[in-house]
């Protein structure tokens, strides 16, 4: 074998790596598939729809009351800019939503609420017609 085969056969090994990496990263992510908000005198519930499962952290500050959530593994894209003229302004918690991308991959809603409340953040998996909410 040649010093330039040796050196070829090198970079087409290191081209592999290097795809099947990105396939994984890729593979890994989340895709948002619908958004939707439904509110009632007693709850406002809001839904983010995707593909695969998301990783959210939450935190409430009372000051003035609003709930920030972390989703991990996503990136900002039209149909989540599209929650905050979901909102109406009739809604008896939600005063507004923000949202915005916090870091590479992490996608930041923060909810501004009416009123002091106690939020439920959770994740659900795939039943009938809908994905991972």
């Amino acid at each position: 074998m040649t010093r330039r085969s040796i050196n070829r056969r090198s970079a087409l090994q290191m081209g592999s790596v290097v795809l099947l990496l990105g396939v994984q990263h890729i593979a890994r992510g989340a895709t948002i598939v619908a958004v939707r908000v439904w509110p009632s005198k007693d709850y406002t519930r809001l839904t983010i729809e995707s593909d695969g499962e998301i990783k959210a952290r939450q935190f409430f500050v009372a000051e003035p009351p609003r709930l920030a959530v972390d989703i991990e593994g996503i990136d900002l894209i039209p149909a989540l800019r599209e929650l905050v003229a979901k909102v109406r302004s009739d809604d008896p918690n939600i005063s507004g939503i923000r949202v915005g991308q916090n870091a590479p991959g992490v996608v930041r809603l923060v909810i501004d609420l009416k009123q002091a409340i106690l939020p439920q953040v959770f994740t659900l998996p795939p039943v009938a017609a809908y994905q991972y909410r």
